[in-house]
C-alpha cells in the first residue's frame, strides 16, 4: 500500500483547487487518497475489512463484524487532528510541493557536481588529464 503523500493523486493536487472545492469537496478527495484502492471506500485500519458503513452524521466508519469505529484519519499521522479537512489537504500540497522543490534541488547539486571541465587540469592525485570533446 502506498503512503498517502506519496500517491500521484496527491502529487497534482494544487492549492487554489484544495480552497475551491469547500469542506465536503475535501473530505471526500481525501477518502480517494487515504483509500486509493477501494476509489474511497472505507477499509478498517486494523484488520483492512472492507465490509463497512458509514455513519454519516459524524463522519465515521463502523465495521460490519466487531462494530470498531473509525474515521478516515485513524492510523494516519493526522489521527488527532483538530484541523479541517480543508487545512489537511493544503498541508499536504505544501509538504509534497516542497518535497518535490528539495528532490529538484538534490538532482541539480548532484549534476552539478558531478560535470568536469572541458579543458586539461590536474586531478586531486596529481595526475594530469585532458577531456575528450
Amino acid at each position: 500500500m502506498q503512503h498517502i503523500l506519496l500517491s500521484a493523486a496527491a502529487r497534482t493536487l494544487s492549492l487554489k483547487a484544495v480552497f475551491r472545492m469547500g469542506e465536503d469537496g475535501a473530505y471526500e478527495t481525501f477518502r480517494r487518497l487515504r483509500w486509493p484502492e477501494t476509489d474511497g471506500e472505507a477499509v478498517c485500519p486494523k484488520c483492512g475489512c472492507t465490509e463497512t458503513y458509514e455513519i454519516s452524521t459524524r463522519r465515521r466508519f463502523k465495521r460490519v463484524a466487531c462494530y470498531a469505529q473509525f474515521s478516515v484519519t485513524s492510523g494516519t499521522i493526522f489521527a488527532s487532528r483538530k484541523l479541517s479537512f480543508t487545512d489537511l489537504l493544503a498541508a499536504i500540497v505544501i509538504f509534497v510541493t516542497a518535497l518535490r522543490a528539495s528532490q529538484r534541488y538534490k538532482s541539480a547539486a548532484t549534476c552539478a557536481s558531478s560535470t568536469k571541465p572541458l579543458s586539461s587540469s590536474r586531478t586531486s592525485c596529481g595526475k594530469r588529464w585532458r577531456a575528450r570533446i
